[in-house]
């Protein structure tokens, strides 16, 4: 079963801003859920994001703070 996370748990897995993720949520850059006002991730997701891009976000993604 793929483990949920939160946005300030993406933001250390990725090391940016949790500002960011929300950013890059809204902006469908990293595939994540609303519950409410909340978001929720799939870890999975965000670690293959890591190792199929090589831990670069596309442009506008860690600077973007």
């Amino acid at each position: 079963m793929d483990e949920i996370i939160t946005p300030s748990q993406v933001a250390e897995l990725l090391k940016i801003h949790v500002k960011t993720v929300y950013k890059l949520a809204r902006q469908g850059v990293i595939a994540g859920n609303r519950i409410g006002r909340s978001w929720r991730f799939s870890k999975n997701h965000i670690l293959a994001l890591l190792f199929h891009q090589n831990g670069k976000l596309p442009e506008g993604g860690a600077r973007g703070r």
